[in-house]
């Protein structure tokens, strides 16, 4: 707590040291996210890059502080609360606005939803901003450009109140021992706390958001920086030891990366210990890419790791705005492969233009950026770079490209002459040439369990069947459903139309879908299928499509085989439906209720 300046320390050569391995393992995080909020099916477990963030975050920092306080006997709090500010809020200052004045231009729908979100980005509390509006993580069928940044607010509560309580313990206890100790039994409450908050089968966004929940993650990298100090390692280590340590980091490293492709985040034993289990393999990783002349090291800090990882903060703040307003002019799940190169190609112009320009020199130099001498010519280069990135990604996001406006108009040309159609023409009735042509299905009166899809339906449900009782709910689960299903037990009867739509707010399990279809098995049961562009998608279709092969009385409706390839029945999200995809849905399950009829 005095005039030590904390920034200088980082620059000193012996010690502490420059890092390159962290780089190399901030570069594997940072596009595993990337790469996971590309496209989930590709990488189900890329989110688990945040968490090795979170460890990498509590190991640095303690070392650095562990640094000073050993050879100063004291903590500059001012001077790292500082170092912090410049490092992270000039950049996200300008994502943040940047964010606002698209939306204020081209996304004018969500600008209610971005002014709470930026708010609550700029104080550092989007976390529980996002619990407090019971938002899911991992529900990317709503526009929320900043969402991602809920991970930058831990942290920085993180920063703000970590430094003092490691000062008055270092105090306090005048044996460290006792300090690890307290740390690691506050991270084992952290877990332990996440795992009674979470449920399975449910929204566990508040476990998932919560600085309280996520400190376990942060503190295992606290107490590694007192086992494993980067900055007091032997220069030579033995050879043995370093074989044995640069092996474990292999296969950690293996380990993380299997993880990565093959977790996903409907797994609930994330939540029961997974999230802290993978941060002790974030640990191992992390011994070997700090061992001096590790091969581990050496590996991991190759020159396009280093490019990443020191790009990593800008890459994160950037990449998930991009994905947003790129995606939301296609259709979620059918976006053509180019698409993914305009996210990398500006994601990687946006992260640039900031790193340089914005990054670096608040860094270096902090609010003297703007006066300096040499900085004159930087700015102007900045202001222009910043007008065409601005200018070149309206166009691309707005729609205002040719593609993107012809397929604009094509769809309003649609929507326009289908709905004109429907209201000169009443609904087209076939001659009865046959007598099971002459059934109907207008004029029954089918049940309808659902979610959000279902909700979006009901306008033109209620329309179209005589009397339908239509139950849906925004966010609903299977077990949800499973809850709804008893209200309607006067339904279970012979000759009754059911319609469950379900599957596109998580993944379910054989006995749970089969459970909902014993609940009506007197009646007629039409399982709709899904089109949720989630890696969980093809599980539950293939038990859709086994319920109904096993159970006599269900059928089918595969709404995925009729809708894939036809984005104009699709919002952006490629879920709900527009007009057109609403009908041809109605459409689907009518011929199938008529066949079920044709064989009574």
């Amino acid at each position: 707590m005095t005039n030590t300046n904390f920034s200088e320390l980082e620059r000193l050569k012996h010690p502490p040291r420059y890092l390159p391995g962290l780089d190399g393992l901030r570069a594997i995080s940072v596009m595993g996210i990337i790469i996971y909020h590309l496209n989930v099916q590709w990488l189900s477990g890329g989110f688990l890059g945040v968490d090795t963030f979170f460890v990498i975050s509590g190991y640095l920092i303690t070392s650095l502080l562990l640094f000073e306080y050993e050879n100063y006997g004291r903590i500059d709090l001012i001077s790292f609360w500082l170092k912090r500010f410049k490092r992270l809020i000039p950049a996200m200052l300008f994502v943040v606005l940047f964010s606002v004045i698209y939306v204020v231009m081209f996304e004018t729908e969500i600008l209610k939803e971005i002014k709470g979100d930026a708010v609550a980005a700029l104080i550092y509390i989007s976390n529980w901003w996002y619990i407090f509006q019971d938002i899911d993580y991992f529900d990317q069928f709503k526009p929320m450009p900043l969402k991602h940044l809920w991970s930058l607010a831990v942290e920085e509560q993180f920063y703000i109140f970590y430094p003092l309580v490691l000062w008055a313990f270092l105090k306090i206890f005048k044996n460290k021992k006792w300090v690890l100790i307290t740390f690691f039994v506050i991270s084992i409450f952290s877990a332990l706390w996440m795992f009674y908050l979470s449920m399975p089968d449910a929204n566990n966004s508040r476990t998932y958001f919560g600085t309280d929940t996520r400190l376990q993650t942060l503190l295992l990298g606290v107490i590694f920086a007192f086992i494993w100090p980067a900055f007091k390692l032997k220069a030579n280590p033995a050879k043995t030891s370093r074989m044995f340590i640069d092996t474990l980091g292999m296969i950690a490293l293996v380990a993380l990366l299997t993880l990565f492709v093959t977790v996903n985040e409907q797994q609930f034993w994330l939540y029961q210990g997974g999230f802290y289990a993978i941060s002790l393999l974030t640990l191992i990783i992390i011994a070997s890419v700090v061992q001096p002349k590790g091969l581990v090291a050496k590996a991991m800090g190759n020159p396009f790791f280093l490019y990443i990882g020191k790009r990593s903060y800008s890459l994160y703040l950037w990449h998930f705005v991009i994905i947003t307003f790129v995606h939301k002019n296609f259709v979620a799940g059918q976006y053509p492969y180019y698409v993914y190169i305009i996210d990398v190609v500006l994601t990687m112009i946006m992260a640039e233009i900031s790193y340089r320009y914005i990054e670096t020199p608040f860094r270096r130099y902090g609010m003297r950026a703007f006066y300096m001498k040499e900085a004159r010519l930087l700015s102007l280069v900045r202001t222009v770079l910043i007008l065409v990135a601005v200018v070149i990604v309206g166009l691309v996001l707005a729609g205002k490209l040719d593609y993107f406006a012809k397929q604009e108009q094509k769809m309003t040309e649609y929507k326009t002459e289908k709905k004109e159609t429907q209201k000169e023409e009443k609904p087209p009735v076939e001659k009865p040439q046959e007598k099971e042509e002459a059934f109907d299905p207008s004029k029954l009166s089918p049940l309808f369990i659902g979610d959000s899809l279902t909700v979006g339906m009901g306008y033109y449900l209620d329309e179209h069947y005589e009397t339908p009782t239509i139950d849906a709910q925004v966010g609903r689960s299977i077990s949800d459903a499973l809850n709804v299903a008893p209200n309607y037990a006067s339904y279970n009867r012979e000759g009754q139309v059911v319609v469950i739509q379900i599957g596109t707010n998580g993944d379910f399990n054989k006995e749970q879908i089969e459970a909902l279809v014993k609940a009506y098995d007197k009646a007629d049961v039409y399982l709709v299928n899904t089109t949720v562009p989630r890696d969980y998608r093809s599980h539950v279709n293939n038990l859709l499509e086994e319920t109904a092969k096993k159970y006599k009385h269900v059928t089918l409706v595969d709404w995925y085989s009729v809708g894939v390839g036809h984005t104009e029945y699709f919002a952006y999200d490629g879920i709900h439906l527009e007009h057109p995809g609403i009908q041809r849905l109605v459409e689907e399950l009518d011929k199938h209720i008529k066949e079920n009829q044709s064989k009574s």
